[in-house]
């Protein structure tokens, strides 16, 4: 056991807990979706580590299993839907407390089968996918946590995950590793392989801690072969950049339910935790979304023309922001006179995809 393993689980802070509520707003819009593929669906947490911390806090297996298992769609998701948790772990003394961990939960509903294996994951799937090809066969469907200690990520391991159909990537990027990785010659093939080229050798050119930060991990998302890929930022105690939680998939509403976890778990908008914000401190005021650069990018993209509302929530889904904010920007703008919506009959609604007519100039 390292120091640096003991002391992640000997502590549980602010950004541990934004990362599991996280993890625990996206499941739970997840799990419902799966009742609709009537098979067989995987959940793999590559990192299962301990099952919990030493305060008390659930890790990201128990969570999930508990979620599940707690659903209030429960019985429906499991009627005709089998899911697998196939939780990896290769570290012997937190391979012990994790199956400890889930044999507390008891006995569990028939349809949720769960598989610790202590062992490397990358090398255990690779081999399964190898024989899946092999077989003629695809992937089920699939959700993917891997929330390394390190940076020990193959970019192109997550390619191969991403190229079967309804695979759903969430990976912890751990920025404040690969950023002192990229100053050490001996770690190059480290970074040739989480990168899966050459270009990070750039990176230390960049002077900027942030401009750094950023450039290093929409690097790493580039590289990923998915149609939508979401970050959300972890600060340290410094503020400085830590970890970068990226959501990677191909599917439209793999990317809402993403957008609707973050704006759960950051009401405000800025898509950014801090280490030290406390996990168990109450929210008293829930604080209201900027919705002003949303409102600029309306302007730009539709200013003196005319479009659907089914057009604009196509538009939006490239936005981080949610259907409800556009919405309610748009019903500003039509009470003030500034927008007319055509195109429908009777009362005006959203659900009868009204036309909007957008001024050539932004009023003030």
């Amino acid at each position: 056991m390292t120091t640096t393993d003991e002391k992640y689980w000997a502590e549980y802070d602010g950004l541990q807990h934004a990362k599991h509520q996280l993890l625990r707003s996206y499941l739970g819009g997840w799990f419902p979706i799966l009742s609709s593929w009537q098979g067989r669906v995987l959940y793999l947490d590559c990192h299962a580590g301990r099952g919990r911390h030493t305060t008390g806090h659930e890790g990201s297996p128990i969570l999930a299993l508990r979620l599940l298992r707690d659903h209030r769609h429960s019985s429906k998701v499991l009627s005709e839907t089998e899911v697998n948790f196939y939780f990896f772990e290769i570290s012997q003394a937190n391979y012990q407390r994790l199956t400890e961990e889930i044999d507390n939960l008891g006995t569990l509903p028939s349809n949720i089968l769960v598989f610790p294996l202590q062992t490397d994951y990358e090398n255990h799937l690779r081999k399964e996918f190898s024989d899946l090809r092999a077989k003629g066969q695809q992937l089920a469907p699939c959700f993917a946590f891997i929330d390394p200690y390190g940076f020990s990520i193959s970019i192109d391991f997550l390619n191969e995950i991403l190229s079967f159909p309804s695979t759903e990537l969430l990976v912890n990027f751990m920025y404040r590793y690969v950023d002192m990785a990229i100053r050490h010659e001996n770690q190059a093939d480290n970074m040739d392989a989480l990168f899966n080229c050459e270009d990070w050798r750039e990176l230390i050119h960049i002077s900027d801690a942030t401009e750094r930060s950023n450039a290093t991990v929409s690097l790493f998302s580039n590289q990923l072969n998915a149609q939508y890929v979401t970050h959300m930022y972890m600060l340290g105690e410094n503020r400085a950049l830590k970890y970068a939680l990226i959501h990677a998939t191909n599917h439209r509403r793999g990317r809402e339910l993403i957008k609707e976890a973050m704006w759960t778990v950051i009401p405000d908008g800025t898509f950014t935790a801090s280490e030290r914000d406390s996990p168990d401190q109450p929210v008293l005021l829930v604080p209201e979304p900027n919705l002003e650069p949303l409102k600029a990018t309306v302007w730009d993209q539709f200013a003196g023309s005319s479009v659907e509302s089914s057009q604009m929530h196509d538009w939006l889904i490239d936005e981080l922001y949610l259907p409800k904010h556009l919405r309610h920007i748009l019903r500003e703008y039509r009470n003030r006179g500034i927008i007319e919506a055509s195109g429908y009959e009777g009362r005006f609604a959203f659900k009868k995809n009204p036309i909007f007519a957008f001024p050539a100039n932004r009023p003030d």
